[in-house]
């Protein structure tokens, strides 16, 4: 009788372990699909009131679209001692400064411009800039600028992969033409990748999601 006993106690206190490990793993995710996340106007969000945040507050685009420079440029100018963060390799970096500098938009101060090159797909940049926040002195606030058919699945990448950073993550609409439908297929595995992310720091891409 008490071995039976304390075979059942043994098998429930692992039953209760792995149901935590399982709810701590797929919670993000979870939160992530309950239906559609705000996506403030830029107007929206350049009205957040001073003090909401007491870290930095960080501005990134997708730069894949140079539309989407602009209308991250354009926010970054409303908001005094904001950052920017472009990111995408080397080739989408000069077409986005030639782009923006066309407009009479790039600023002559770019010290709170940062260009980040790393990473091959969505996954990828939003991971990549996680990484580069980790190394900043505390959390403050994420504006993801990218296409509005775009938003949903980057956000739900996003609440998984800064989950418990103490950063709080944001989405702004960019104005552009590209406007390619989703999949909610491509939604569950970015999902599940950012998850294998969080618990082992890769993202299951082979080639290290390190393309420039």
């Amino acid at each position: 009788q008490r071995l039976w006993w304390n075979r059942k106690t043994r098998l429930g206190i692992l039953a209760l372990g792995v149901a935590g490990a399982l709810a701590w793993f797929f919670a993000p995710a979870w939160q992530g699909t309950r239906g559609t996340s705000p996506r403030p106007s830029r107007q929206a969000v350049t009205n957040v009131p001073k003090g909401a945040t007491s870290g930095p507050d960080v501005i990134s685009a997708f730069i894949e679209d140079p539309w989407r420079s602009q209308s991250a440029m354009l926010l970054w100018r409303d908001r005094p001692g904001s950052y920017l963060v472009l990111q995408g390799n080397a080739e989408y970096q000069a077409i986005t400064t030639n782009h923006l500098r066309n407009r009479q938009l790039w600023p002559r101060d770019t010290s709170r411009i940062v260009r980040l090159l790393p990473a091959c797909d969505t996954v990828g940049l939003v991971t990549h800039l996680a990484k580069l926040l980790e190394t900043w002195p505390k959390p403050g606030q994420v504006t993801i600028v990218t296409a509005p058919t775009h938003m949903d699945r980057t956000m739900a990448i996003a609440r998984i992969v800064y989950a418990g950073t103490g950063w709080r993550v944001v989405g702004s609409e960019a104005e552009t033409g590209d406007l390619r439908p989703e999949s909610q297929l491509r939604l569950w595995r970015d999902q599940l990748r950012a998850s294998l992310w969080r618990l082992t720091g890769w993202d299951g891409r082979l080639d290290g999601n390190d393309c420039v």
